[in-house]
């Protein structure tokens, strides 16, 4: 059970003085839709809900516009200076966590079998976070991935990473990326021309309106509209009426702004919020344990298997998030100097322009299965 000490106590205080005084907002329901969201995505690729149109990618838009929210706004408050910092912060709280899941996933698939057809052209746009360029989502290309295409969701991960990429380069240093105005074009661009970039940029935006109006999201008419936004594009979804691509980054945000409640973090709540990121990235392992209970033991039933793989998932997550992204998060700043942030900040570069070489004029996109001749 969850129960704070005095020094938890302590903490927290100090922690909402920063807060305070850097003029930051706490959203606890953001722990737990990040917790929903992770585990939704276990049960459509569980196949529960499969039956739902553009399901598990519905859950991860609503993943890139909190994203784009949260960081959007942190961005908003840097200076050029900030870089480094920001980069090294990104570098310790997502990218370690991701190359160590990545370790798992492809050391596993080695164990099991081998060296699949694309083992290496996927290994290398995921670690360059270009997965969502060069590896086509097809059938025939996931089933020729390592595990059956079990990492066939870090395409995600990568359109995440290139907006922290992108996203300070425009607001630091072209101007009129400044303005909300703009981040209207863009989203809507975005949007209209069904990229990958919609739902974050949407969160951008609203980072935006909020430093200029404040909290005009928790007042009771913006409340009543995104709501109605919801049900809008909920009918839209049912009745396929609009491309799904160009209403999504609306339903997305409508959902993030609708959980931007300003309130105090519960240390349980925190939990599941930190766990939803290992979850997302590890819960392959829980499908993975489901499968063998339900082949070894089929009279048990698929979803009690499902249900044990769930259970087993959260686990694994809860200890991915205290061995790495807590130690990782508790010496950080300690950790942190000007020369790692700036190698931070070149690193993650150079790994994006590495892979876009060797996609576009070295190795090529995976967009046809492998031939067996």
């Amino acid at each position: 059970m969850f129960r704070p000490s005095k020094s938890d106590f302590e903490t927290k205080a100090q922690h909402r003085a920063k807060l305070v005084a850097s003029g930051l907002t706490e959203y606890p329901n953001f722990d737990w839709l990040r917790i929903f969201l992770a585990s939704a995505v276990f049960w459509v690729h569980a196949g529960s809900v499969s039956h739902l149109n553009f399901a598990g990618d519905l859950f991860v838009q609503i993943f890139f516009a909190l994203s784009g929210f949260l960081i959007g706004g942190i961005i908003l408050r840097m200076t050029r200076a900030d870089l480094p910092r920001f980069f090294y912060n990104r570098t310790i709280r997502i990218w370690l966590p991701f190359f160590a899941a990545i370790a798992a996933l492809y050391g596993a698939a080695y164990l099991k079998e081998g060296f699949a057809p694309y083992f290496w052209q996927a290994l290398i746009y995921d670690l360059t976070f270009t997965h969502n360029f060069f590896i086509e989502k097809t059938p025939e290309v996931i089933t020729a991935l390592p595990m059956n295409g079990t990492g066939s969701h870090f395409w995600s991960i990568a359109v995440e990473e290139q907006f922290y990429l992108m996203a300070p380069i425009l607001i630091l240093f072209v101007s009129v990326a400044k303005y909300w105005m703009t981040w209207v074009v863009i989203a809507l661009a975005a949007a209209l021309l069904e990229t990958w970039y919609g739902s974050v940029s949407a969160g951008v935006l609203a980072a935006m309106l909020q430093r200029r109006f404040g909290n005009w999201h928790i007042r009771p008419w913006a409340v009543a509209a995104l709501i109605g936004s919801c049900a809008v594009t909920i009918a839209f979804w049912a009745t396929d009426a609009v491309p799904y691509r160009q209403y999504v980054p609306l339903l997305a945000i409508s959902v993030v702004l609708l959980c931007a409640q300003p309130g105090q973090r519960t240390r349980f709540g925190s939990w599941a919020g930190g766990i939803s990121f290992p979850m997302y990235l590890n819960h392959w392992i829980g499908l993975f344990i489901a499968g063998v209970i339900a082949s070894r033991l089929p009279g048990l039933g698929i979803v009690t298997a499902d249900i044990i793989g769930f259970a087993m998932a959260i686990g694994i997550a809860a200890f991915a998030y205290k061995m790495i992204d807590l130690n990782l998060y508790k010496y950080r700043a300690s950790w942190y100097s000007p020369a790692l942030g700036y190698a931070s900040m070149t690193g993650v570069y150079t790994l994006m322009v590495l892979g876009l070489v060797l996609g576009f004029y070295l190795v090529g996109p995976l967009e046809t299965a492998p031939s067996t001749m």
